[in-house]
């Protein structure tokens, strides 16, 4: 588990900076996580049903902040100083949001500016927290985590079940339509698409959304950068995240592939799910049928 950007049992003295003062390293400022939730962890390490090999995984999207989106910036500026916007809603109805526009000023491109819309995607939890483990690792007990989860379950008058998981399928079923919607945003005004995402989650959509990959040089609308952690340590105590595969393709072949993929299945399976979920927990609150029509 990484903890305010460094693992969780990282002695650096920038670790211990960053711990003492709840600090994000990303994006170098106030762990947001820490302040909405009451914890600040970047990622979980976890094991899948799908996947024997045990693998940290990033469920932060600010995980993914600093590196990984400089690369972007720079696969298309090249060492040109371009300036990095966060959070950019382009449209109102229905609400758009670009996570990140980088641009530079440039008279010859229309409106006056060169620009990329690049979209991280860190992965959700499923299935309860790891909070306890994270009230371990505050109280010096990290050894003793297993009891913490009991402790909670008992509490809360549950089973004794580390009931945790990584949603990989949520990131197919939400980034694949996302992509497909924001590009075709974009498509109409010119401005490309970077995705900037964990090469093991790359990896999935891939496999499901069977795009076909371009060369180097040719016309693109969409790039695909797939980062992942590989065991290395930076100086700082920091666990390195290197980009493991840049991927590009234009909107019509992306958009082609998600409609043969079945994509339209899971997506009404989730949009099903959800209404019913909800209907649930109206109809426990109410003791009449008003909302019957």
């Amino acid at each position: 588990m990484e903890i305010y950007g460094y693992p969780h049992d990282s002695t650096t003295p920038e670790a211990e900076a960053a711990r003492e003062a709840k600090h994000c390293p990303f994006t170098d400022s106030k762990c947001e996580k820490r302040r909405q939730y009451g914890f600040g962890y970047c990622s979980v390490t976890y094991s899948a049903s799908w996947d024997s090999q045990q693998r940290t995984y990033a469920v932060c999207d600010h995980r993914l902040d600093g590196n990984p989106t400089g690369w972007a910036v720079r696969d298309y500026f090249g060492d040109t100083k371009a300036l990095l916007v966060p959070e950019v809603a382009v449209t109102q109805t229905p609400r758009l949001n670009l996570d990140y526009v980088a641009y530079v000023n440039d008279a010859e491109s229309p409106g006056g500016i060169k620009a990329i819309a690049i979209e991280t995607q860190a992965i959700d939890l499923r299935g309860g927290g790891v909070g306890p483990a994270f009230r371990a690792w505050e109280a010096g007990e990290t050894d003793k985590w297993r009891e913490y989860f009991s402790r909670e379950a008992a509490n809360k008058g549950r089973r004794d079940t580390v009931g945790y998981g990584v949603n990989t399928g949520n990131v197919y079923k939400r980034l694949g339509t996302q992509v497909a919607v924001k590009g075709e945003y974009l498509k109409q005004i010119g401005v490309p698409l970077y995705v900037v995402m964990q090469a093991t989650i790359l990896e999935q959509l891939r496999a499901r959304i069977s795009f076909t990959p371009l060369s180097h040089d040719a016309p693109w609308d969409i790039t695909f950068m797939g980062f992942d952690y590989d065991g290395t340590i930076l100086n700082d105590g920091r666990l390195a995240m290197p980009l493991v595969e840049t991927v590009r393709t234009t909107l019509e072949d992306y958009t082609r592939a998600m409609a043969s993929s079945g994509n339209a299945n899971a997506m009404l399976e989730d949009f099903v799910a959800k209404v019913k979920k909800k209907a649930a927990g109206q109809l426990r609150q109410r003791t009449d049928d008003s909302r019957l029509f």
